[in-house]
């Protein structure tokens, strides 16, 4: 099973996608582990980025997977898209230890998967995604996208940032990303940090 359609919308959101607060970056490789990404900061206090309806449904605009389809969301589909983003963490986690998810998270990641779908439609010559029930068929998407993840080959390409804990899949064609970002955040730090080491050192042997 392929999401390409999918992948595709979220593709065009990666290379500048963020709210003006910088709440949501896409960097994690995939729609289900990007919306892991939601709750940030998991190596240290943790920081809550889905902290209202309206933070759902921006994320959700962001990542292409509610265009032309405007809808409310109440506090309890929020608690509910959390605990489906909960569910795929937990589930990434046991991947990166080489164990199999809890089956209480997969039968919750299933009953997401198995709501009818988003579908691709052209509006005004642009791709949209619609359904009857715009918000479950967003997570259903998602959902769908974790169980691919986890159920394929692409387990082995599930990491953990060394530096902040971001759970990310590798997509490179090495297979051998280590930062949740080579452009930004612990990648580039990294590199910056390799850099002043080395200019120290030769600064020592002039």
């Amino acid at each position: 099973m392929q999401l390409e359609w999918i992948d595709r919308a979220v593709d065009t959101c990666y290379s500048s996608v963020m709210s003006q607060d910088q709440r949501f970056e896409f960097i994690a490789g995939c729609p289900a582990l990007c919306f892991v990404d939601t709750f940030g900061d998991r190596a240290g206090e943790g920081r809550e980025r889905l902290n209202s309806p309206r933070a759902l449904a921006e994320w959700l605009a962001k990542a292409g997977l509610s265009s032309a389809m405007p809808f409310d969301i109440t506090d309890g589909q929020l608690e509910s898209a959390r605990l489906l983003r909960e569910a795929i963490f937990r589930g990434a986690s046991f991947m990166i230890g080489k164990n199999d998810p809890k089956q209480s998270d997969i039968r919750l990641i299933n009953r997401f998967a198995a709501q009818p779908p988003l579908r691709p439609q052209i509006r005004s010559g642009k791709l949209c995604l619609v359904a009857g029930n715009p918000l479950d068929a967003a997570l259903s998407a998602l959902a769908a996208d974790a169980i691919e993840l986890f159920a394929t080959s692409r387990r082995d390409r599930i990491h953990r940032c060394p530096g902040c804990a971001m759970i990310f899949e590798d997509t490179s064609r090495p297979g051998r990303r280590r930062w949740c970002s080579s452009a930004k955040g612990c990648g580039n730090r990294e590199k910056l940090r390799n850099l002043r080491s080395r200019r120290m050192l030769e600064s020592r042997e002039v």
